[in-house]
């Protein structure tokens, strides 16, 4: 088969971690046969000059663009002028594509604005079959950027993106349910996120202190880090043996709040860290904790559950789908009394969780393997 990937999100040099789920996935499929990436680098800030970076490895192709643009200093102008720019780039780039391996026999688009659209367009041009991945948590009104917050072209393009596709793919089934209810898809199924098992797997420790760990953006708005700071504040009234190691790109504010709080010495953060490193710290940790306002199916929620970690986690988005009483605990978002308890609660019942049992499920459920064959399993049954 010659399939082609369009990725709104995909590490890039300006953005490395950007979409490296998606990326993540392409390397499981990659392990079955070829396909080839394309992502054009949407503008975080004016480009001088084009970027044209390939990347080849055995059965994957990574081509990442970026083309140049001086605005003009007018917004609205501006904006219009970008997303000819945009569109008009990538296609170019496609046709390339087109007539150096052929017409491809699946387009799989990765978030629908912009490759969804592109991916759109090639499929009505060359009556090829396009399917999209929604990987976002943003159908939600809390979300700081809401569906229901974009403007009326966005959202009517999504819900042609999304009604033109031969499949609509999602990470969580609650996910899929609202983008359902929001769109009438014709037809979907849910794909979770790939796990490298290979560097997430359970380790017997034997720590003095129980360490937890949480790991994300530290986006303060979807996170709620102060959330989780306040949390481990009343943990603190019941329990002093404890740490916890926050990875991601913290700020000089969240500190400030442990130090003011006098838990500089047991909340410690590690800043930004290598993926394989992220599978070490987990795997030193007792626990995971998570107490996002909205989320999909969060791929930190895998890796730690990969582990053998138990997780406590706000139950938000599909993760309810993951975590149960014997791999964890679901708190009610914003409730930090609740969050606090359910911490004391996997303390004190610690010796009752399978952490071996754990990663072995986790395991079955999120390897490549598995995950890479649903995708081309989706693959056959469109062309069929």
């Amino acid at each position: 088969m010659n399939i082609l990937w369009l990725a709104s999100w995909y590490p890039n040099p300006k953005e490395p971690v950007n979409g490296d789920f998606i990326q993540r996935q392409a390397k499981a499929v990659a392990e079955i046969f070829p396909i080839t990436v394309i992502h054009v680098m949407q503008r975080g800030s004016v480009f001088q000059e084009e970027v044209n970076l390939v990347h080849q490895t055995k059965n994957l192709k990574e081509i990442i663009l970026a083309f140049a643009f001086k605005p003009i200093g007018i917004g609205l102008i501006d904006k219009l002028r970008y997303n000819f720019k945009y569109y008009s780039f990538y296609k170019k780039q496609i046709k390339k594509y087109i007539n150096e391996f052929g017409k491809p026999d699946i387009i799989h688009a990765h978030i629908p604005i912009k490759a969804g659209l592109v991916a759109k367009y090639f499929s009505t041009k060359l009556n090829v079959p396009y399917i999209v991945s929604e990987h976002s948590s943003h159908y939600t009104k809390i979300s700081h950027d809401s569906f229901f917050k974009r403007s009326k072209y966005f959202q009517r393009n999504t819900a042609k993106v999304f009604n033109g596709a031969g499949l609509v793919i999602n990470v969580s089934d609650a996910v899929t349910k609202k983008m359902n209810e929001l769109f009438k898809i014709k037809k979907y199924q849910t794909i979770r996120n790939t796990v490298d098992v290979n560097l997430f797997y359970y380790k017997e420790l034997n720590n003095k202190i129980f360490r937890w760990i949480h790991v994300s953006s530290m986006n303060e708005y979807q996170k709620n880090i102060n959330g989780i700071i306040n949390a481990f504040v009343e943990l603190n009234k019941q329990q002093i043996n404890w740490e916890l190691i926050m990875v991601g790109p913290f700020t000089t504010k969240q500190m400030q709040i442990c130090t003011e709080r006098n838990l500089a010495n047991k909340i410690i953060f590690i800043g930004e860290i290598e993926y394989s490193e992220v599978a070490k710290q987990m795997q030193q940790a007792n626990a995971f904790v998570l107490f996002s306002r909205h989320e999909n199916f969060p791929c930190v929620m895998e890796e730690a559950l990969c582990c053998g970690l138990p997780v406590v986690t706000s139950n938000v988005g599909g993760v309810a789908e993951a975590v149960n009483d014997t791999n964890g605990l679901l708190v009610v978002t914003e409730n930090i009394k609740e969050l606090a308890n359910a911490l004391n609660s996997v303390m004190i019942n610690y010796v009752n969780y399978n952490r071996e049992l754990i990663a072995k499920q986790a395991n079955t459920l999120y390897n490549k393997e598995k995950i890479a064959k649903e995708i081309v399993d989706v693959y056959k049954s469109i062309i069929e």
